[in-house]
């Protein structure tokens, strides 16, 4: 950096920007931007940003900026608002101190400072000193407060303490809390404490409270105003979806309130979703109210789409109350989009209440196209005399990103006589891009004798797959497979064994391909030299270098010279050389 500011350049306002975020040497390359082109720099709204988001040295590089060129600063209300955002006491004292005459504190500083996660109270203590008469503490400030998640509580005391006259705690002001991970809890019990008297009861704030609190908070809340709280639906099924503290919030409005509980289908829904700690709240309402609650289809589906205690809940359902459930289509569905237990859960469910399900094609299905081999085999063992394994059934496992060479397999050796290959699973199979190779080879392998072969068939394996798959389609089939324009287009468009599967299908068919103008200018602009000489050695005599042939090998990307090249050398005096060949090569 030295040796460039010798030359006469400029300083970029790009320079300062970088300096300023720069981690490691930010300090330094700015303290000599300013000794050696300090007449250049200025500090702009991006510079305070960029110092504003470097961890390391950030208020260093601030304090600099403002000591040596602080009084050149345009105040804007962005600056000082980053600066009450960003920094600490020191550098907004820096920025008043110098320029105070040209700052007004307006609600976005104070809004900036109140969520100041590391200076906040400092900042926000300095700004009331010194402009407390321009200060006014709106809703979005005491939000901002809430919402601070290493500050709030400092500051939320501080504002309360010189403010308290001017803070109504708002419906608003709660759900801040509520979403503050770290330090909600400790700002609630402040607002509570402080203010609880103050609150305007809602069910909104008493769901809040219910969902996201624990019990101390609860309990805060009842005492202060429980004559103006009542209990409601909405309430009770924000308790049940308490993940972390929802059993003991739960057990206190039941000992406190139980008179005004009931049990609905959506409050046991609620906890069969609950994630952590569903398998205790569900114990506790079946223990404490159980008389009131039915295990519908919908709280079996909520309790398999549970992806970390959905298991728990299953089970704890089967044992209390096995003889109300049902698995139906819907539930095998949300299980099989369980992505982190639902085999857990499918397998639970069949080895419980196999024998009680009602097979559908969906629900054999949704089996072969999300879980793995275990749950396909239990499925088969416990009902197999009314599984028909049908095209939709073949399909979902051919389609089965995970588990489908080990389903197909299963099938194939339970039920092969059962299974016909259709387009549509030639395509589910080519739709699949972890297995669909290895579940197409094993297809052929098994049952590829008894294709019904279409274009379509073979086309699709041109499109998708590689050569040993088209090897052994050929080899099984060769005698009822013709090589169409269709297919010679789609092993163009095969972007990853296009050129091996051409040269294969040439060695085996070409002396059968129907030549045509199209399947020539296709060769001739997605294939290399190498295919082009082998259908011209083989078919040459039928082809005709026509002006659209040369135009598309002319429009060859990666190949166009080569290609251009061999028809000449080949074909030269009969080569037309066009307008349009020209516009194409350009």
């Amino acid at each position: 950096m030295p040796l460039l500011l010798d030359f006469e350049g400029k300083v970029s306002p790009q320079v300062i920007v970088a300096a300023a975020r720069n981690y490691w040497n930010g300090k330094e390359i700015m303290t000599l931007l300013l000794d050696r082109r300090g007449d250049q720099i200025t500090i702009t709204e991006e510079v305070v940003k960029a110092a504003a988001g470097n961890e390391w040295y950030g208020e260093e590089i601030m304090t600099l900026l403002l000591d040596r060129r602080g009084d050149q600063i345009t105040i804007t209300e962005e600056i000082v608002s980053i600066i009450a955002r960003r920094f600490n006491k020191e550098i907004m004292t820096l920025l008043l101190d110098q320029r105070g005459d040209q700052i007004t504190i307006t609600e976005e500083v104070v809004e900036a400072a109140a969520g100041n996660s590391r200076n906040g109270k400092e900042v926000m203590t300095l700004l009331l000193d010194r402009r407390g008469d321009q200060i006014i503490i709106t809703e979005e400030v005491v939000i901002a407060a809430a919402e601070n998640r290493r500050n709030g509580k400092e500051v939320m005391t501080l504002l309360l303490g010189r403010r308290g006259d001017q803070i109504t705690i708002t419906e608003e002001v709660l759900k801040a809390a509520a979403g503050n991970e770290w330090y909600g809890k400790e700002i609630m019990t402040l607002l509570l404490d402080q203010r609880g008297d103050q609150i305007t009861i809602t069910e909104e704030i008493v769901s809040i409270i219910a969902r996201r609190f624990n019990k101390e908070i609860m309990t805060l809340l009842l005492d202060q105003r429980g004559d103006q709280i009542t209990i409601t639906e909405e309430v009770v099924e924000a308790a049940a979806g308490n993940s972390r503290n929802g059993k003991e919030v739960m057990t206190l409005l039941l000992d406190r309130r139980g008179d005004q509980i009931t049990v609905t289908e959506e409050v046991v829904i609620a906890a069969a979703e609950n994630r952590r700690s569903g398998k205790k709240i569900m114990t506790l309402l079946l223990d404490r109210r159980g008389d009131q609650i039915t295990v519908t289809e919908e709280v079996v589906k909520a309790a398999a789409g549970n992806e970390e205690n959905g298991k728990e809940v299953m089970a704890l359902l089967l044992d209390r109350r096995g003889d109300q459930i049902t698995i139906t289509e819907e539930v095998v569905k949300a299980a099989a989009e369980n992505g982190s237990i639902g085999k857990e859960i499918m397998a639970l469910l069949l080895d419980r209440r196999g024998d009680q399900i009602t097979i559908t094609e969906e629900i054999v299905s949704t089996i072969a196209r999300r879980f793995n081999k275990e749950i396909m085999t239990l499925l088969l063992d416990q009902r197999g005399d009314q599984i028909t394994i049908t095209e939709e059934v073949v399909r979902a496992a051919a389609g089965n990103e995970w588990y489908g060479e080990e389903i197909m397999t299963l099938l194939l050796d339970q039920r092969g006589d059962q299974i016909t290959i259709t387009e549509e699973v030639v395509r589910a199979a080519a739709g699949n891009e972890w297995y669909g190779e290895e579940i197409m080879t094993l297809l052929l392998d098994r049952r590829g004798d008894q294709i019904t072969i279409t274009e379509e068939i073979v086309s699709i394996i041109a499109r998708r797959f590689n050569k040993e798959i088209m090897t052994l389609l050929l080899d099984q089939r060769g005698d009822q497979i013709t090589i169409t324009e269709e297919v010679v287009r789609a092993a163009a468009g095969n972007e990853w064994y296009g050129e091996e599967i051409m040269t294969l299908l040439l060695d085996r068919r070409g002396d059968q391909i129907t030549i045509t103008e199209e399947i020539v200018s296709i060769i001739a602009r997605r294939f290399n030299k190498e295919i082009m000489t082998l259908l011209l050695d083989q078919r040459g005599d039928q082809i005709t270098i026509t002006e659209e042939v040369v135009r598309a090998a002319a429009g060859n990307e990666w190949y166009g010279e080569e290609i251009m090249t061999l028809l000449l050398d080949r074909r030269g005096d009969k080569i037309p050389i066009t307008n349009g060949v020209v516009k194409a090569a350009t």
